[in-house]
């Protein structure tokens, strides 16, 4: 009678775990990474530049040896610039989030080139002689990278992003991504 209590009472939750675990995601798709980049802009006058920081997270769908294909978000630090210019007074401050899909192909055994579109949410504000202006939206971004595999989980990538926000950013970085 205990055996089949046992047996009973078990076999719901091995069937409810296992279903959860062919359902769930696998952890050895997913990645997270980290750069430096140089922002420059060509809204604000002077055509300053400034060295920013990016987050990301993405999981892969595809992973061959021909073609993989993921999906991102992030958040990219699209710089702050202030200066004077033309006898303005200006300040230009931006961040952005964001979803994209990113193409790779594999060109040799250690080496990939990608090209990454999405949507950024470009939170921004210029401010010229004390007038403010909020440069808030969705706008497209995108860029063209390479990255070099390292002990198989760990990538060093350098990538160019534009984003086609009101004050035209564009960023060069290099940075590092970990594979879970």
């Amino acid at each position: 009678m205990l055996k089949n209590l046992i047996k009973k009472n078990l076999i719901a939750p091995i069937t409810a775990l296992s279903l959860l675990t062919l359902s769930a995601p696998s952890l050895a798709n997913i990645y997270i990474g980290a750069g430096a980049y140089k922002s420059e802009t060509e809204g604000v006058p002077a055509n300053d530049d400034e060295e920013v920081s990016a987050f990301f997270l993405g999981y892969n769908i595809v992973d061959s040896n021909i073609f993989m294909f993921s999906v991102e978000g992030g958040y990219y630090d699209l710089g702050s610039f202030k200066g004077t210019a033309n006898g303005d007074d200006y300040k230009s401050e931006a961040e952005a989030y964001t979803i994209a899909g990113v193409a790779y192909l594999p060109v040799g055994p250690f080496i990939e080139l990608y090209g990454k579109v999405g949507i950024a949410m470009v939170e921004g504000e210029t401010v010229i002689n004390g007038d403010k202006y909020s440069d808030d939206g969705e706008e497209a971004f995108g860029g063209l990278g390479m990255s070099i595999d390292i002990l198989d989980t760990v990538d060093i990538y350098a990538e160019y992003l534009v984003f086609d926000n009101e004050i035209e950013s564009e960023m060069a970085g290099v940075g590092v991504r970990l594979a879970f």
